[in-house]
C-alpha cells in the first residue's frame, strides 16, 4: 500500500530565511509547505496564511524534525 505522510521540516534558504511547516506532496523541482512559519535571524517567527511553494533552486538545506 502507498501512504503519503506529512512530516514536519525546516528549509533553510540560501538568503538566510528559515520555513517550518508540513511537507506536502512536491514536485523535484519545488516543495510545497502548509501550516508555515517564517523565522528570521534576530525576530520571532511569523505564521504565512496558505501553502508556501519553494523553488529546489532557493533552497540551501531541509531538516525532517518529525
Amino acid at each position: 500500500m502507498f501512504a503519503v505522510r506529512r512530516r514536519k521540516v525546516v528549509v533553510n534558504l540560501l538568503d538566510g530565511r528559515a520555513l517550518m511547516g508540513e511537507r506536502r506532496l512536491s514536485w523535484p523541482w519545488q516543495v510545497v509547505l502548509s501550516g508555515a512559519h517564517l523565522a528570521r535571524q534576530g525576530q520571532e517567527p511569523v505564521a504565512v496564511d496558505g501553502r508556501v511553494i519553494v523553488p529546489r533552486h532557493r533552497i540551501d538545506f531541509i531538516q525532517v524534525v518529525g
